[in-house]
């Protein structure tokens, strides 16, 4: 699933070339997106018709498109992805949503698994998903925030900055490699790890920078606005390399499950 590094460079490829574009169509393939939920195509249409784009921002994984008549979410889910291309070329294969704009391209939404999400409100309205969100790790969290947020959980430490209302934006990837660079096991509950609340606020934000730097991490679905995918995948030092030595130590890196999802580690580095 695109994180914050991914989602930011989505953003970024498109502001500059969608901003001050008026949408004069909005076309909807009339398949549900994720779990099976029907769009709302007539707000969407209707929020979107001859509106014009005022901005473009995230806000942790979610990407907003900002209109003068209210503005669109859209969640890229797992193989979401979001594509600016000319509207006279034929639309990929599991296009589901594309806002036809007046420079003579389209912004398609893109998902072969369907398991993202497109949702249009109106001005002075709101949207569900992002309201409960915790701060940006990049913008808005400090480290006493991060060392409170530690201190009031046993639970793992990787749930807990896992844990969108907790710290908005951070996933699997890059949790992976901050817990790495700060010698946290990812197993060891939270409230353990305050004494590294410091280390690991300079270590969280430092794998989603290096993440930003490389245009996000590439490894199936992910590219950017114009289709180019992200190289941060020669800079992960734990994530997806089991078995290959830890680049500090040597040690083979081992994964485990926890809650569902991977954890790559280093056993040695990683004690506690």
């Amino acid at each position: 699933m695109p994180e914050l590094p991914e989602v930011e460079t989505v953003v970024r490829s498109l502001r500059p070339r969608v901003i001050g574009q008026s949408i004069k169509a909005v076309w909807q393939s009339g398949k549900p997106l994720r779990l099976a939920t029907p769009l709302d195509v007539v707000l969407l249409k209707k929020v979107c018709a001859k509106a014009l784009i005022t901005a473009v921002r995230r806000r942790g994984k979610y990407l907003l498109v900002d209109l003068d008549r209210g503005c669109v979410l859209v969640h890229l889910g797992m193989s979401g992805q979001l594509r600016l291309q000319e509207e006279s070329g034929e639309r990929p294969a599991h296009t589901h949503v594309a806002f036809r704009l007046s420079n003579g391209q389209e912004l398609r939404f893109v998902d072969p698994r369907r398991f993202g999400w497109v949702e249009a409100c109106g001005v002075g309205g709101a949207f569900a998903q992002i309201a409960d969100l915790g701060p940006d790790p990049l913008e808005e969290l400090s480290v006493a925030q991060l060392r409170e947020l530690l201190s009031e959980s046993k639970a793992s430490i990787k749930s807990v900055l896992l844990d969108q209302r907790k710290i908005a934006g951070l996933g699997n990837i890059y949790v992976c490699e901050a817990l790495h660079a700060a010698k946290i096991h990812p197993a060891v509950s939270a409230d353990r790890a305050v004494g590294k609340a410091a280390l690991l606020f300079k270590t969280i934000q430092a794998a989603l920078r290096t993440g930003l730097e490389n245009r996000g991490t590439s490894l199936r679905d992910y590219v950017d606005a114009d289709g180019r995918p992200g190289t941060n995948s020669t800079a992960l030092k734990v994530y997806g390399r089991e078995g290959l030595p830890c680049l500090s130590c040597g040690t083979a890196i081992a994964r485990r499950t926890d809650g569902g999802r991977s954890s790559f580690y280093c056993p040695r580095c990683q004690l506690g």
